[in-house]
């Protein structure tokens, strides 16, 4: 199980720009392979070969549909973040961030807006930086990518079924989640926490707008 720090760390390092600039690279090269994977094991999935054809037809339903856009993209993220930046309470963290370094969070202006505005701006601010670099086109007309979003949609329904629930209810955007997955996973891991360990969730909370500049 990750300890706290190690949650904000990857929280930060999915909307610290100048990381995914490495990040973006290398994700780059292991994207492929991957894609390749789900393809080999959807072609041995003879158990679930009928509904994979059904989700296959979800997705092509979803190409034909014109939605497999970055507006899209941006919906998928949202979710995840508003889901997070519902759980925060923003003044507990403003304290104790302030009592612990001496400094504000991040670079968030406390001072200067409302708390209860603060899981929008926040919200605002983070989900451009999580849909950088996210390409659309080409990778959703290949047969290995279609393969990789059925699975991590699966993966997804039996992990997060709220989620999945809500993006599917979208338009079948659950489809488009594998292109997000590395990015707002963190957040899903924090939202985990919070259900079952309140105290850590603060400290996660709390390593988190320290490290992340927003």
């Amino acid at each position: 199980m990750k300890s706290a720090k190690q949650i904000a760390n990857d929280m930060a390092d999915a909307v610290n720009i100048d990381s995914n600039l490495v990040r973006g690279f290398a994700q780059g090269f292991i994207s492929v392979p991957v894609d390749f994977y789900y393809l080999g094991y959807d072609y041995i999935d003879t158990e679930n070969r009928w509904l994979n054809s059904q989700d296959k037809e979800r997705f092509i339903r979803l190409i034909k549909s014109g939605m497999a856009n970055k507006a899209s993209i941006e919906k998928v993220a949202h979710i995840f973040i508003e889901n997070f930046a519902s759980k925060v309470n923003f003044e507990d963290v403003k304290d104790m961030t302030i009592r612990t370094s001496g400094k504000l969070i991040g670079k968030f202006a406390f001072n200067q807006l409302a708390t209860a505005n603060m899981g929008y701006i926040f919200s605002k601010q983070i989900i451009p930086r999580l849909v950088s670099g996210v390409a659309v086109g080409s990778i959703l007309t290949a047969g290995a990518s279609i393969s990789r979003s059925v699975y991590t949609s699966r993966d997804l329904r039996a992990r997060n079924p709220r989620m999945y629930d809500q993006l599917r209810r979208l338009g079948n955007l659950d489809l488009l989640y594998f292109l997000l997955e590395n990015k707002v996973r963190p957040f899903e891991d924090a939202v985990s926490v919070w259900e079952r360990d309140r105290k850590k969730f603060s400290q996660i909370c709390q390593y988190f707008f320290a490290k992340v500049n927003v």
